[in-house]
This record gives structure tokens, sequence and C-alpha cells, in this order.
């Protein structure tokens, strides 16, 4: 299947955590597999419905973003979000995306 991305995607396999906000707010591990200046993808080991909004952390750096494409990955399931806020996205980050592709 051919990849129809609008934007450069840099792939990533950090270990995370992604805090589902709700009442109550839900922490579970994630892994980043790669990301974009709108947002990123996560693989996570239990779903997130479409639509949650959640926190991605990482280092000192964390993501907020709305879980847009959930699909499962073997036990696994992948999770598309789009980008609300970012405290990593900067001048530089954003140099960076524009040279990759």
């Amino acid at each position: 299947m051919k990849n129809h991305r609008a934007e450069n995607r840099i792939a990533t396999g950090e270990v995370s955590r992604v805090t589902i906000l709700g009442h109550p707010d839900v922490t579970v591990p994630c892994q980043i597999r790669d990301f974009s200046r709108s947002g990123l993808c996560i693989i996570v080991e239990q779903p997130i419905s479409s639509g949650k909004i959640v926190k991605v952390e990482w280092d000192d750096h964390f993501l907020v973003g709305r879980a847009k494409r959930v699909s499962a990955t073997g036990t696994n399931f992948q999770v598309g979000l789009d980008l609300l806020y970012c405290s990593k996205w900067n001048e530089t980050m954003t140099s960076i995306l524009e040279r990759v592709g």
C-alpha cells in the first residue's frame, strides 16, 4: 500500500507514555512510531477511542493531541494523533521537518 501523506514524517522508536484525558485520566506505555508537523503516530496495547484528547510525554517534552485514526496491528493498536499543542515544536523542529523528505 502506497503512503499518500501530505507532510514529511520522521520515524522514531522512542518509548514513551500516553495519558488519555478524562475522568479519571488513564496513563499507559506507548511507542512513538513517527511524527510530522501536524501530529504523530503512537503504538499502544489498548485502543484509544477516536476523538479522545491525549497527552504524550517523552524526555522533558509533551504533545497534546486528538486521536483520529485507530487501527489494530496484531496485539497492539496504532493511533494517529492530530497535534493540538507540542512543547517541542520550535524553529529547529520546523527546519528538520522541512529538510526531511
